[in-house]
């Protein structure tokens, strides 16, 4: 039967056994090389029908958190299997909070991937994707921000730059992670200080400005420096406390 989530939303009976179980995984309350409560303790204690729970346990293993044993039962993965590319899992992980460590694993990520993509968004980009990026940084210059409205119009420059590179693949790359990365410009908002808004923006606009010339390498190098910026501005913000965020698995992009 359909439950009424705290958040408002209507979530299937499968949906909350799925995303406590997988908190629990996530949370390190079950840790890899576990094997999870028997399936009679399980029923008991979410009230739920073998059928239901076995669907779950099933969705879980198919985002890699836990492989089923014959005569063993239900085992937790290593962290090195979990797909993090999939929304649910970022999703649920975010709900546990925010750390510094999650934080530089998604900039090295981005790292890895962004520069690229500015360097074909330079080769590629089409006036159409410049007039939305140069929107996307007006919205950023604003006075008197909030973490939220700087942290999304951030995230859409961004988008819109991997939408630019006209790769599929990176495309896909933006909106597969995208809660997740609105939750680190959301940190990383350097919206308490003007002095680093004020070159937040003006590093900003030197990659659209890169863009704009067709120079990739110049495009690369710009967005490499943006994101180094980030993740200082994400460590003046943390300090060493996790940081608890609510987020909506995805954000419309305009």
């Amino acid at each position: 039967m359909p439950r009424l989530n705290i958040d408002g939303q209507i979530r299937s009976t499968h949906d909350l056994i799925t995303r406590e179980i997988a908190k629990r995984i996530l949370g390190e309350v079950y840790v890899a090389g576990d094997t999870l409560p028997n399936e009679g303790d399980l029923i008991d204690e979410f009230r739920v029908s073998r059928t239901a729970l076995r669907e779950s346990l099933k969705t879980l293993a198919a985002k890699g958190l836990v492989v089923a044993k014959t005569k063993i039962g239900t085992r937790v993965l290593p962290s090195a299997f979990w797909n993090y590319f999939d929304p649910q899992v970022l999703s649920w992980r975010l709900e546990l909070g925010v750390d510094s460590e999650f934080l530089v694993r998604l900039y090295e990520v981005r790292q890895a991937l962004e520069p690229a993509a500015a360097a074909m968004a330079a080769v590629r980009r089409t006036p159409e994707n410049i007039e939305r990026m140069e929107q996307f940084l007006d919205q950023m210059d604003q006075k008197h921000a909030t973490r939220q409205t700087y942290a999304e119009p951030d995230l859409w420059f961004h988008q819109e730059i991997l939408m630019a590179s006209h790769n599929p693949f990176i495309q896909s790359f933006g909106s597969i992670i995208e809660a997740s990365i609105l939750c680190a410009f959301e940190i990383s908002a350097p919206i308490d200080s003007p002095e680093r808004q004020a070159l937040s923006i003006s590093r900003h606009k030197l990659i659209l400005d890169r863009i704009k010339e067709r120079n990739a390498a110049g495009a690369s190098e710009a967005m490499s420096d943006v994101i180094v910026e980030g993740i200082g501005n994400a460590h003046i913000s943390m300090g060493n406390s996790p940081i608890i965020v609510s987020l909506p698995l995805s954000s419309a992009i305009p």
